[in-house]
C-alpha cells in the first residue's frame, strides 16, 4: 500500500471543508470542556480545603 492509497480518504470529495471543519469544531469543543472541567475541579478542591481546614 502506497502513501497515496493510505491517505486517499482525506479529501472526502467536495465535502472535505465541512467534514474537516466538523472534526475541528468537535475537537476544540472537547478540549475546551476538558480544560474547563479540570479548572472547576481544582477550584472546588481548593474551596473545600479552605472551608474545612482546622484553624488552631
Amino acid at each position: 500500500m502506497t502513501m497515496v492509497e493510505y491517505f486517499s480518504f482525506l479529501p472526502y470529495g467536495k465535502y472535505a471543508f465541512y467534514v474537516w471543519l466538523a472534526y475541528g469544531v468537535s475537537s476544540l469543543t472537547i478540549i475546551t470542556l476538558f480544560i474547563s472541567a479540570k479548572r472547576n475541579h481544582t477550584k472546588t478542591i481548593l474551596s473545600l480545603k479552605n472551608k474545612f481546614s482546622i484553624n488552631d
